[in-house]
């Protein structure tokens, strides 16, 4: 009888024992990023979630902030894929929290990275592309090779993608070079494919997405459906919209595995259209449905969190203003005295060149009353918001010159959102050389954006587009 209650204990203790331990095992950083794709890519989200909650439970025991970070980093990737971008940006919140008391380059360049998609797919493109500079500045400061380039090829892609969105052609080139200096991905074969379709060169493309195809189980199942995607893209340039379609499937099968959603709807939308081409209409409509109802989620989701980084962005103006005000009041303030006694020594020493004196001082006051004028409310608002990109830069134009707004739309409806907030830049009497650095792109790419814009307003060469809007 005392035996068996002996081994009772002994058991109990033992299950305990094994408790104890299973709780307390720890993954490193490596090890819970290689478990969160894994998951990930198995389509198991739910699963890595819990993952990585389990391990911030862990690390904050441990108090290891390395650890807390790059929880919150995953965290916030797999509410992305979710589309879910209020939470994933509320994450890197926590992260950039946790970062500012340490170093690490490599999570440094992730958090950055994760801000930058979720950025791009709330549609504020120049915020993603400030994001993702300072992705690529940390994480060329990464020592281990591998490592270094698979995030660099993975921001500049993304960069890629919103400079061509912009339409900004330069700055692809720019990148483009910049992606090929790293160690070649499908995605690389998959762009140069993609280029060949549009220009009809389907022997060349098909080329491409073979080199593609040899080399993507080396990568990402993201990378081999796209591959997928742009083989069925070739055939439907071909004419052959059941092998299409075959390859469409097969890219969608992978991305509903891995739960890349914006992807997803689009190929629901390529998919409607090919049993269109195939005179398949009840098939047409069920993708077409499918469609509908992921773009309406996706659509909600960026409502709900476009808020918080539009508030990010605003207290980031905010206390850089601040700064800037700080520094322009001082500024003012040395140049005023420095003027001053300008002004005294000049009276002094050169009485007999005094109207050489007043027109300097005519000059300076035309140059005091220009920088009131331009102090105005309205316009210092809207320079400001010009500025910052803001997204409600378009809006609050529209209340201040709302029949220059209502004007333009109605005698040029053929012009696009982009063409609409360029005028208004014209119209606030901006110079090339400002919009250009509100935009963070060249000058050149500014003066071409004019031309277009002057060919969809059908002005003359001898016309001022400046003074033609400012007297609009």
């Amino acid at each position: 009888m005392f035996l068996k209650k002996y081994q009772k204990k002994t058991l109990y203790v033992l299950i305990l024992l094994f408790i104890v331990n299973y709780e307390a095992q720890v993954h490193s950083i490596k090890e819970l990023d290689s478990l969160t794709e894994k998951y990930r890519m198995e389509g198991n989200i739910k699963k890595s979630i819990e993952l990585n909650l389990n391990a911030l439970k862990q690390y904050e025991r441990q108090g290891n902030k390395d650890g807390i970070a790059a929880s919150y980093i995953n965290m916030s990737g797999l509410f992305w894929n979710l589309h879910k971008y209020k939470e994933s940006l509320k994450y890197l919140e926590n992260a950039e929290e946790q970062l500012r008391k340490i170093t690490n380059l490599t999570l440094c360049a992730k958090m950055y990275g994760e801000y930058a998609r979720n950025y791009a797919s709330l549609g504020l493109l120049d915020q993603s592309n400030s994001s993702l500079t300072t992705s690529i500045h940390f994480a060329k400061q990464i020592t281990e090779k591998k490592e270094r380039e698979k995030l660099l090829y993975f921001f500049y892609t993304w960069k890629l993608a919103n400079f061509e969105e912009l339409g900004e052609k330069d700055s692809i080139q720019y990148v483009l070079k910049k992606r090929m200096e790293l160690t070649i991905q499908p995605l690389t074969y998959v762009y140069i494919a993609e280029n060949f379709i549009k220009n009809k060169k389907t022997d060349s493309a098909e080329y491409y997405l073979n080199k593609a195809t040899k080399i993507s189980g080396d990568f990402s199942h993201y990378q081999k459906s796209m591959t997928l995607l742009t083989f069925g893209k070739l055939y439907t340039e071909k004419k052959d919209p059941e092998k299409a379609l075959d390859y469409y499937l097969q890219s969608l099968s992978i991305l509903q595995q891995i739960s890349r959603k914006n992807d997803i709807k689009n190929v629901y939308k390529i998919i409607s259209d090919t049993y269109g081409s195939l005179n398949n209409p009840d098939k047409k409509n069920e993708y077409l449905e499918k469609y509908s109802a992921i773009s309406d989620s996706i659509k909600e989701a960026e409502r709900q969190a476009l808020r918080i980084p539009v508030d990010k962005i605003i207290n980031e103006e905010k206390e850089r203003e601040k700064n800037e005000r700080t520094k322009y009041l001082l500024l003012i303030s040395v140049l005023i005295v420095a003027s001053i006694i300008i002004v005294i020594i000049v009276t002094r020493r050169y009485i007999k060149k005094q109207k050489q004196a007043e027109e300097i001082i005519i000059e300076s006051l035309h140059e005091t009353d220009e920088l009131k004028s331009k102090l105005n409310e309205a316009f210092e608002e809207l320079s400001k918001l010009a500025m910052t990109n803001d997204p409600f830069f378009l809006t609050r134009f529209k209340e201040i010159y709302p029949d220059f707004y209502e004007t333009l739309i109605t005698k040029y409806p053929n012009l696009s959102a982009n063409d609409i907030k360029f005028s208004a830049f014209l119209k606030l009497n901006l110079s090339t050389k400002t919009i250009a650095q509100y935009k963070n792109i060249s000058i050149r790419t500014i003066e071409s954006r004019k031309y277009r814009l002057r060919k969809k307003l059908d002005l003359p060469s001898d016309v001022d587009l400046n003074k033609w809007m400012m007297e609009l």
